[in-house]
């Protein structure tokens, strides 16, 4: 997208594949230890209750392919109807390491990647910013509680402490011998956002902290209910609501707050620069303000375009640098007048710019379709 929107070279996926699939493994060996010290069994979340309520509210808005707003669901009907099979600590503490994990992930590796974007702002105007898109697989390690008549009976019984697990099973009599077995299990986590008022990394670790909040309120609700099963309805009811919270958070800071990468009253400024830029090797970073090529000013895409006419291999560009807009000269090489590997934010109304839409589920387009 980058490439076909920017008009720049095509960057490999390979690199940001593999730095998602090492990330993936950190974060399911991460999220093994906390499912095995909490004690999820899988057989006591209705793994097949989530994805079938999943995939349902997926079809009428793809936000709500959440487990948060599937096992919600699930909680609320069992904690009602006592139905169907499944402990409602479980499930919610299921829900609040899955996301506890992806908010490590997304404040360690959410930013990697962003792709520049143009979109239009409140005033009409193109603006600049970045569209977060994470996908991680996540090999992880999760427990099946069953229960042996006689627990000797089984090669390798390991004794464990009388506090663990901290959830203990309900859909098991515990007067008789409860073995934990460890098994594989391959999960996936995904990560979208939108950066305007912030750069990508700033936008990420604000996005963590509210997604970590969530999570630690959520998995000590889910520990209460185990304890006091007749507040098993505070998680099951957090769990959406808390979830939509963060939602509303992201979308007011971005939309409602003042842009951030908008055409400066002099210079260009530099929205996103290629690995094998001249100009990231000088030490440019996204933010930074261009204001002229050896002399020549800077306040738009012809000016920098008539400058690099002249520019030669080697030239000296002037340019604010920062937050605090320090003030730095650099000369910067090229080999072979190669390109500068530079996106500026845009200078004017003429830029082309992409819509940002929810999405249209099916359910949607059915119910639009009958209307008709």
């Amino acid at each position: 997208m980058k490439s076909q929107f920017f008009n720049v070279p095509e960057e490999s996926v390979l690199q940001p594949t593999l730095i998602a699939t090492i990330y993936g493994v950190i974060g399911g060996i991460l999220g093994s230890f906390i499912l095995v010290f909490v004690g999820i069994s899988v057989l006591e979340v209705g793994i097949q209750y989530l994805w079938m309520l999943a995939i349902i509210f997926m079809l009428i808005d793809q936000r709500f392919m959440c487990f948060a707003y599937a096992g919600g669901m699930v909680s609320i009907v069992k904690y009602f109807f006592g139905y169907p099979d499944i402990s409602i600590p479980q499930v919610m503490a299921l829900v609040a390491i899955l996301h506890l994990i992806e908010a490590v992930l997304i404040l360690f590796s959410g930013h990697l990647g962003a792709v520049p974007i143009y979109v239009k702002g409140k005033d009409g105007r193109p603006i600049g910013g970045f569209n977060l898109q994470k996908f991680w697989p996540l090999p992880i390690v999760a427990m099946v509680a069953v229960a042996m008549p006689e627990a000797s009976t089984i090669n390798e019984v390991m004794k464990m402490p009388d506090w663990w697990p901290l959830i203990k099973t309900e859909l098991l009599n515990k007067n008789e011998n409860i073995v934990y077995m460890l098994v594989p299990v391959i999960a996936g986590l995904g990560y979208g956002d939108i950066a305007l008022t912030t750069r990508p990394r700033e936008k990420t670790s604000r996005s963590a902290l509210h997604l970590a909040i969530f999570s630690i309120i959520l998995l000590g609700l889910a520990i209460l209910a185990a304890n006091y099963p007749s507040l098993a309805i505070l998680a099951a009811v957090f769990a959406p609501l808390g979830h939509e919270v963060i939602i509303f958070l992201g979308r007011r800071f971005e939309f409602a707050g003042e842009p951030r990468f908008v055409s400066p009253e002099q210079g260009i400024m530099v929205l996103d620069l290629l690995a094998s830029s001249p100009l990231k090797s000088a030490g440019l970073i996204t933010g930074d303000i261009m204001l002229n090529i050896n002399g020549v000013p800077l306040n738009n895409s012809s000016d920098l375009e008539y400058a690099l006419q002249f520019a030669g291999s080697s030239f000296e560009v002037e340019f604010l640098s920062g937050d605090n807009k320090i003030f730095k000269r650099k000369i910067i090489r090229r080999q072979n007048f190669e390109k500068l590997g530079l996106i500026i934010v845009p200078d004017s109304f003429g830029h082309s710019y992409l819509e940002i839409s929810k999405g249209e589920s099916l359910f949607k387009k059915i119910f639009r379709w009958h209307k008709k």
